[in-house]
Parts: structure tokens; C-alpha cells; sequence
């Protein structure tokens, strides 16, 4: 087998144009560079370097040997980027800020997935919407922060985002409804329904969808709950757009069907973080994103 630190000290031969040049960088004598080389001479069987003048230049067989130390010089780095990356995550903190149905879905598998692996961060959760996530995210009280945004409300541009995800927005009506055995429904034929929606934020799909089908939603009832919302619409006294994933959050509930509609709204899930995050924060992150 090739030696390693041979391969390595060619690289340096090469990057630097003289045995000497390389031995400083390599804080070696310039006799320990030329045993290495001509050891690693023997082992390829061909010479690896040619002078001219004051100039050591590779032959082919020593270009291509180099080509494979840089990929072995990048591989060490990654290495010791992932030895540095770990001792840092022996202790501290990890706080997280996110929204509800993504806290009752997403995040619990990642979160004891991270806590077993990393058991000396301390993990701290506030559940909350995307808009004050982010405020503790700007302030330094939150490390990462998950949100979502959709046509009418674009993710933020002051701090750097990552996307998760989309979860689709259904159409939530009673069984009774006589449009309810439909696989799809037009957002035109509910525009004389009475709505149910949460806070102004999370309204703005509903908004962006019937304008499009060109009428106003008239809003009956307000709730940020979305099991009070679906018992709502049960008893018949309205409808709604719901995100699959808060649908996923709460227990079933009879009588009501949820149906695709012809507008196919989303909403983007996404993570942010500050500019320079901390070890734990990096670390969670990726484990987030690789896992999603």
C-alpha cells in the first residue's frame, strides 16, 4: 500500500516547485522530502519528479499520483472538521423555536435522535408561530428557528433558511356537505360558505386562495386550535384550509372529509438560523435537513 504521508509530501513538492520549498512548509529537512520521494520512487517503480533548473516538475505518473492526494488531503480535512465538530458538542445548549403541528409531527424523532447521540446539550423547545420564532431567533434566545411561509408571506431574507419541505393545504368540509364525496374541490363553489381560520398570518393563504377564485371569505369563526376548528366544521357550521401536517397532529375526527382543491396552496417549510451558528445548531440542523 501507497504510503499516506509520502503521497503527501509529493503534493507539497508539487504545490511548492522544489524539495526545499516543500521541507519548510512541511517544517522537514530538505534530506528527509528527497528520502521520502525516492522511497515513494521505488514503491510506483517510475521516477515521480524531473528537475528544470532551480524547478521540480512531476512526471505524469507523479500528476496523477497527486491528483489522489488531494482527494486524501480533503478527506483528512473533512476528518478533522467532524473530530473538532463532535469534541464541541460535548456540552451546551440547544433551543429550538418552531411551530405547533410541526412540533407534534417532525420534530420529536430528530430532537431524541439528537438528545441520545449528543446527551451533554441541553435542548430547550418553545412552541410558538413563525413570526415570534424568528424574533427569538434575531434576539439569540432561540438557536434555530422552523417556519413556514407560502405565496403571500415570503420567508425572511435577514437570516439564512433552509427548506424542509411543503405541506399542502385541504379543503376541510362535514360529511354532509354536497361536496363532500368530490375528489376535488373548486374554490369558487365555497365561496358562500362560513369560514373557520386562525391568526391573520395563517389566513393569508386562505385570502390569496378564494381571490384567486374571486371572491372574499367571510370568516365566522376565529380559532388557532385546530381540533376546536375540526369539530367546528363536524357540527356543520362551517369550513376550512388545513395543512395536512395539523391534520396528522390531532386525533381523527368524525364527521368531516378533507379534499384536495383545484388551487393546490402549500405552505414551505423552512429552517433558519444566525449567521454564525453554534456547533450544537449546525448539528441539529443537518440532522433536520439529511433526515427529512
Amino acid at each position: 500500500m501507497i504510503d499516506v504521508e509520502r503521497l503527501l509530501i509529493l503534493r507539497e513538492v508539487a504545490r511548492h516547485g522544489s524539495k526545499a520549498a516543500a521541507a519548510r512548509a512541511l517544517q522537514l529537512s530538505e534530506p528527509t522530502v528527497a528520502h521520502h520521494l525516492r522511497a515513494l520512487e521505488r514503491r510506483a517503480g517510475v521516477p515521480l519528479t524531473v528537475r528544470a533548473g532551480r524547478v521540480t516538475r512531476l512526471t505524469p505518473t507523479g500528476d496523477a499520483l497527486v491528483a489522489h492526494a488531494d482527494a486524501i488531503a480533503a478527506s483528512l480535512e473533512d476528518a478533522e472538521r467532524a473530530l473538532h465538530h463532535h469534541s464541541d458538542l460535548k456540552v451546551g445548549t440547544l433551543r429550538i423555536a418552531a411551530f405547533t403541528s410541526f412540533c407534534a409531527t417532525v420534530l420529536p424523532r430528530p430532537l431524541a435522535q439528537f438528545a441520545r447521540t449528543y446527551p451533554g446539550i441541553e435542548i430547550g423547545l418553545e412552541e410558538t408561530e413563525t413570526d415570534p420564532a424568528l424574533d427569538l431567533l434575531r434576539s439569540g434566545a432561540a438557536d434555530i428557528a422552523v417556519g413556514f411561509s407560502d405565496a403571500a408571506t415570503p420567508p425572511p431574507v435577514d437570516v439564512p433558511t433552509t427548506p424542509l419541505g411543503r405541506d399542502e393545504y385541504l379543503a376541510i368540509l362535514p360529511e354532509s356537505h354536497p361536496l363532500a364525496s368530490r375528489p376535488v374541490v373548486e374554490m369558487g363553489a365555497l365561496a358562500e360558505e362560513r369560514w373557520i381560520s386562525g391568526c391573520v398570518r395563517c389566513r393569508t393563504h386562505l385570502f390569496a386562495a378564494a381571490g384567486e377564485a374571486g371572491f372574499d371569505p367571510h370568516i365566522a369563526f376565529i380559532t388557532e386550535d385546530y381540533i376546536a376548528a375540526q369539530r367546528l366544521i363536524a357540527e356543520g357550521l362551517g369550513v376550512a384550509l388545513l395543512p395536512r401536517m395539523a391534520l396528522d397532529a390531532s386525533p381523527a375526527i368524525p364527521g368531516i372529509v378533507a379534499i384536495p382543491t383545484r388551487a393546490a396552496t402549500y405552505r414551505d417549510i423552512f429552517l433558519a438560523l444566525p449567521g454564525s451558528p453554534a456547533p450544537a445548531a449546525r448539528a441539529f440542523a443537518e440532522l433536520l435537513v439529511t433526515g427529512l
